[in-house]
């Protein structure tokens, strides 16, 4: 038998084709999308991407035929890895890789946060005796390095937005506090069955094109380091999340605004109402926001 052969054997019976306990998962009601380099999880803020490493045919040993396919397994998560970023979209018109093409320096910063990325769970063993790796960067990390410097937040406020044709500021479509007469503690928006797109700036605006939330409306540090909204499938599991839990202010998306549509249009009714609940423009001001998408 071959020396490659008997470390194949070897690595079979010492560690076993169903070895695989440890690895990322999802969280119920998470929003993610898999992409064809991994994984980007926009409620827990992470993009995992997951790399394949063979056993080396000239390993002198079961161990050193270990520790080379576990070396090459990371680095091909890695570049797995710096693909699925880049398909990270930051607004309604952009993604990661349109800001790394556009600035050598955000590439060259994105490409140093990815090779600091973490191994999550355990290494996983295949039934030819390659290993799988899984490899996770925090996209608060990419956030830092693309989300353009903003102006200081202002409070967010309803001046010049304007009823559309046709439109009645005073028929709200659904503006719904979970404790009536009580601070809100942050602000749902319903978009289930609108088809939006999670991204990692997305703003609200209302029919008239006027952005009630967005840029500009919070500080830049809460927007790297909690997300500029939250994402979520359960309503109901959102009301209780931290980022809104309290007194959360319900409102029902009317319709989607951008190329990829990530940002939520509420109707002018709304978005006045809204913005003249007691606690509202605190809860805006540190981006107590979440987005529930199907």
């Amino acid at each position: 038998m071959r020396q490659s052969s008997v470390v194949t054997v070897g690595l079979l019976l010492l560690f076993g084709i169903t070895m695989v306990g440890g690895q990322w998962s999802a969280t119920p009601g998470a929003v993610t999308e898999q992409n064809d380099f991994g994984m980007v999880d926009y409620s827990q803020r992470v993009i995992t991407a997951t790399g394949i490493g063979a056993v080396p045919a000239n390993a002198p040993n079961v161990g050193a035929a270990r520790a080379n396919a576990i070396r090459a397994a990371k680095m091909d998560a890695l570049r797995n890895l710096v693909e699925a970023v880049k398909a990270v979209r930051l607004t309604s018109e952009t993604t990661v890789n349109n800001s790394m093409v556009a600035n050598d320096v955000i590439r060259t910063r994105v490409d140093a946060m990815v090779r600091g990325a973490q191994q999550v769970g355990e290494v996983k063993y295949l039934s030819d005796a390659s290993v799988e790796v899984t490899m996770a960067v925090p996209m608060s990390g990419i956030m830092d390095v693309v989300l353009p410097a903003t102006a200081p937040a202002t409070t967010a406020t309803t001046a010049g937005i304007t009823p559309a044709q046709g439109e009645s500021a005073a028929a709200p479509v659904g503006v719904a506090p979970q404790v009536a007469g009580q601070p809100i503690t942050g602000l749902i928006v319903d978009t289930r069955g609108l088809g939006v797109k999670p991204s990692m700036s997305p703003r609200i605006l209302a029919t008239d094109g006027s952005v009630l939330y967005g840029p500009g409306k919070y500080p830049r540090d809460f927007a790297v380091t909690q997300g500029v909204v939250g994402y979520h499938k359960d309503i109901e599991a959102a009301k209780g999340d931290s980022r809104v839990a309290g007194n959360p202010l319900t409102i029902k998306g009317t319709s989607t605004s951008g190329t990829v549509a990530t940002d939520v249009v509420i109707s002018i009714g709304d978005a006045q109402q809204a913005a003249g609940f007691d606690g509202f423009a605190e809860a805006i001001s540190n981006c107590r926001v979440m987005f529930i998408l199907d």
